[in-house]
């Protein structure tokens, strides 16, 4: 991508893919009749039997009990068949419903890993260290198999993987081989550092690989947030300038664009990588996506980064669905246009709608097909 400014040409890049969007469930089998990944012969390492599932410490969140009620999913029901049939059936209303955008990736999701590479199953208590959400590999690419014309095959692996003599690298080639157009990693919660040979070696084969990473940087309102001294996206760009120097450096785009959870949290690191991506490394692959920007706490930045226009080249659309759209931080803003926003149905839909509204140029939109080398 060309510096400070905005260009698309060809076809693949005129395509509008969601790069964030979420799947799983509360208790998901293993489905024996799919094509299984080596890796995830039975589902979850730490919870066996299981190609998703979510911690009781994230079903007794408040959060999650407002984000059911918002997509019309019974509070009541518990863990299990019941629950994630109506998870389903709230995704399609927003995934099929949706009009202007071609693709979404869907995000696989990876374990807890401790430093010595043991994989942490669901968390009961608040101050236990563990998964709050598994989603299994083998899961979404048979999502994504079976409706290509929707869907992306988005996977993660915790770069401290080893087990029956493979590590994360060799696991790595195997996604990649099947369609996996990026790697998710959200390092406060599952335990990951920038510094750590592992996880630099799994940048290094990404890098040979050209398979980008999706790496959340900021504040999290969703999952525990276990790891808080990763929050920061200073260390990994000290890492990727070591990277750069060597010619390993992999594709890279940031989660949220780096915020804060909250307006009265410190900006500073914020800050520092939208200016490092306007300055430093506007000439590299390492980008920022505008996902959950809409969301409580996040909202104010989204005006901001709108009105940096220089930085627009270096942004990627995204939802990460199911995080609600909000339209009344945007009240002034919008005028007349919100009543329109807010009549559309799908909320993959709705927040393009909202973020076009707001002035991001159109390549924000358009740019992820080149990043991720994707093809009608």
């Amino acid at each position: 991508m060309p510096s400070q400014a905005c260009v698309t040409d060809g076809a693949a890049v005129r395509m509008v893919i969601d790069v964030h969007c979420h799947v799983g469930y509360s208790a998901r089998r293993v489905d024996r009749t799919m094509e299984r990944f080596s890796f995830e012969s039975d589902g979850a390492k730490a919870h066996p039997g299981f190609d998703s599932y979510f911690s009781p410490r994230m079903l007794g969140r408040v959060t999650w009990w407002a984000l059911r009620r918002m997509l019309g999913v019974d509070s009541r029901l518990p863990a299990g068949d019941a629950l994630d049939e109506a998870i389903a059936a709230a995704n399609e209303r927003h995934w099929a419903n949706m009009r202007t955008v071609d693709r979404l990736v869907l995000l696989a999701f990876d374990e807890y890993h401790d430093d010595a590479g043991v994989a942490h199953g669901p968390v009961r208590r608040r101050a236990e260290r563990g998964s709050d959400l598994y989603v299994s590999n083998t899961l979404v690419r048979d999502m994504c198999r079976k409706q290509p014309d929707r869907y992306l095959f988005g996977a993660s692996i915790h770069p401290y993987r080893n087990e029956g003599g493979r590590d994360a690298c060799s696991m790595l080639e195997d996604v990649v081989s099947a369609g996996a157009v990026l790697i998710k990693w959200l390092p406060i919660h599952q335990n990951m550092r920038a510094e750590d040979p592992r996880t630099i070696a799994f940048l290094r084969k990404a890098a040979k690989l050209r398979m980008p990473m999706l790496i959340h940087y900021g504040g999290e309102m969703s999952l525990g947030r276990q790891h808080m001294e990763f929050e920061s996206p200073l260390p990994m760009l000290e890492v990727l300038r070591t990277l750069k120097r060597e010619g390993t450096m992999p594709t890279v785009i940031v989660a949220h664009a780096a915020t804060p959870s909250f307006p009265w949290q410190g900006r500073g690191y914020a800050r520092a990588f939208h200016d490092a991506l306007a300055g430093e490394f506007a000439d590299d692959s390492i980008y920022a996506d505008i996902s959950a920007l809409a969301a409580f706490g996040r909202s104010g930045w989204l005006p901001r980064l709108a009105e940096r226009r220089e930085l627009h080249h270096k942004l990627l659309w995204g939802t990460d669905y199911p995080i609600p759209v909000l339209l009344w931080p945007y009240l002034f803003r919008l005028g007349r246009e919100r009543r329109r926003i807010a009549k559309i149905e799908s909320w993959i839909d709705r927040d393009i709608a909202l973020k076009r509204a707001l002035g991001f140029d159109d390549c924000v939109f358009t740019q992820a097909a080149d990043v991720l080398r994707v093809e009608r």
